[in-house]
């Protein structure tokens, strides 16, 4: 029997997507992931997801577990501008002190990049017109 392609197969992709100096509470990568098979059904083509077995109901090629992975870090990277938009500034009269506006630029830029790159992935698996 052929081995199915599982959470952790995915989630591995994911995680070598970046480096973070944080580890990221699996259950949190495991929305992640339900939220990427949902966007990928809805935009692609549907996906058959056992959340009990965490696995799915075939085996799915790399192209198809790279756009996963390519939407749990667009996912990821959404929680990483929050954050960093979330720290304080001190804004007086005479003095501003953000230490971390240049972050909060990287970080958006980043999300761009990321959302960009997942919108090509949809695009080049849709099927063409001229077939």
């Amino acid at each position: 029997m052929e081995k199915m392609t599982t959470a952790q197969d995915v989630i591995d992709f994911f995680e070598s997507s970046f480096a973070d100096k944080q580890v990221i509470p699996f259950d949190l990568e495991l929305i992640w992931l339900r939220k990427a098979i949902s966007r990928y059904s809805l935009e692609l083509d549907p996906l058959l997801f056992d959340n009990t077995l965490e696995q799915f109901d075939c085996v799915l090629d790399d192209v198809v577990i790279s756009t996963l992975a390519a939407f749990m870090k667009e996912l990821y990277q959404e929680r990483q501008v929050s954050k960093v938009n979330k720290r304080v500034s001190i804004v007086g009269k005479d003095l501003s002190i953000d230490g971390s506006n240049g972050t909060k630029t990287s970080e958006k830029s980043h999300l761009d990049y990321v959302a960009e790159n997942c919108r090509d992935l949809i695009e080049n698996q849709k099927p063409t017109a001229f077939i």
